[in-house]
């Protein structure tokens, strides 16, 4: 009987750790882009931002979070932090401050979207902050990894304008 159990549980989280290693065969980063044209950096951009919400998703499922309304949900979320936060910033501020300022909004997000009930599934666990920080963290860091893995060198092109 628990052989049953383990092999269900197994064939459960196995497409769930593929899903995680997808971030690998995709290339964007709205960090490194240089936007001459405007198609290829909205084409880039969406892309980022579909790893980055499938990853948040993927890791929320283990919380009970419904994993497509949650995948929906942080994908408008962190379409608004790039537009309204990170974009207008990018030339402001060092990218690693405001990499963090980033994670440290997405936490917030999904410690919001939590709560809510629409996303939120039977076996609802819930999420602490520390949970919250730490997916917004992993989240980020595959979209921003993306890049690297596609480019090299994300630092190269980033400059602060006083």
């Amino acid at each position: 009987m628990s052989l049953d159990v383990s092999c269900i549980t197994m064939r459960r989280y196995v497409p769930i750790a593929l899903c995680l290693l997808l971030p690998l065969t995709v290339r964007a980063n709205p960090v490194i882009l240089d936007p001459s044209s405007l198609i290829a950096f909205g084409i880039v951009a969406f892309w980022a931002f579909v790893v980055e919400a499938g990853v948040v998703a993927l890791l929320l499922t283990f919380s009970g979070l419904a994993p497509l309304r949650i995948f929906g949900g942080f994908f408008v979320t962190n379409l608004a932090v790039f537009c309204f936060l990170f974009y207008p910033l990018l030339r402001r501020i060092p990218l690693p401050a405001l990499e963090a300022l980033v994670v440290a909004v997405d936490g917030a997000a999904i410690k919001l979207l939590a709560c809510l009930g629409t996303f939120q599934q039977e076996e609802f666990r819930g999420v602490t902050w520390l949970r919250a920080g730490l997916v917004a963290l992993v989240g980020n860091a595959a979209s921003f990894f993306v890049g690297v893995i596609a480019t090299g060198s994300p630092w190269e092109r980033h400059e602060v304008y006083e």
